[in-house]
């Protein structure tokens, strides 16, 4: 083992040579977290410490995965080199253990029509320190899909009239959306959901445990 030590440090040491993509990418995530000039256009030139980011994202947007690919953390082999422009701060997100930083802009890639949307630099924190993190392109259109879908499932799909989600929905209001952009209105929608549903599972498990005990002490 000792004498196979210098061999494997040697073999590491290529292995992170061969893949200058992945550890762009990797480095640029972990300063998007707090750099205050993140949604600056230099930082997004064709040299820029984030073009690793938006190029990764945007190609995981357009591919037949799409944004939600479980391979999403990790560059592909190759991206393309995506021109920023019109950019501006959109609202942090911070609900421990989450965080989001978001930044609106038009990208460009050649061949293909600009966009206008958000990269999203996402982060998990488990024990202070950042367990998964991943970027994130979401276009203006998509993000007007999936809220006006959503809406509607709200609509035809759930029975309004449960004393049990009402009580829940009151317990955790709705957000004025209208204040919100597109990006922080999809964040507060599918949070308000999450507590919702969480309510209601709550709710339920108390009312087995209360068929339980009762059962068990009659």
């Amino acid at each position: 083992m000792l004498r196979g030590a210098p061999l494997l440090a040697m073999l590491l040491t290529l292995s992170g040579c061969a893949n200058p993509a992945r550890k762009a990418y990797r480095v640029a995530l972990a300063d998007a977290r707090n750099d205050p000039s993140l949604c600056q256009t230099a930082n997004f030139g064709p040299i820029g410490i984030y073009q690793p980011l938006i190029a990764q994202a945007w190609q995981k947007a357009h591919s037949t995965d799409g944004a939600n690919a479980q391979n999403n953390s990790q560059p592909a082999r190759e991206t393309p080199t995506v021109t920023v422009s019109d950019l501006s701060s959109a609202p942090e997100v911070y609900i421990p253990p989450y965080s989001q930083r978001a930044c609106h802009m038009t990208a460009s890639v050649p061949g293909q029509p600009a966009e206008s949307g958000f990269l999203s630099v996402v982060y998990y924190t488990h024990d202070g320190h950042v367990s998964s993190s991943l970027a994130r392109w979401d276009s203006d259109t998509s993000i007007s899909k999936y809220y006006d879908a959503l809406k509607e499932k709200l609509r035809n799909g759930v029975d309004m009239n449960n004393p049990t989600l009402k009580s829940c929905l009151k317990h955790y209001p709705a957000i004025d959306h209208k204040t919100l952009d597109p990006s922080m209105q999809e964040a507060a929608v599918s949070l308000r959901a999450m507590l919702v549903r969480r309510c209601m599972a709550n709710h339920a498990a108390l009312q087995d445990l209360y068929q339980d005990m009762y059962f068990i002490h009659r």
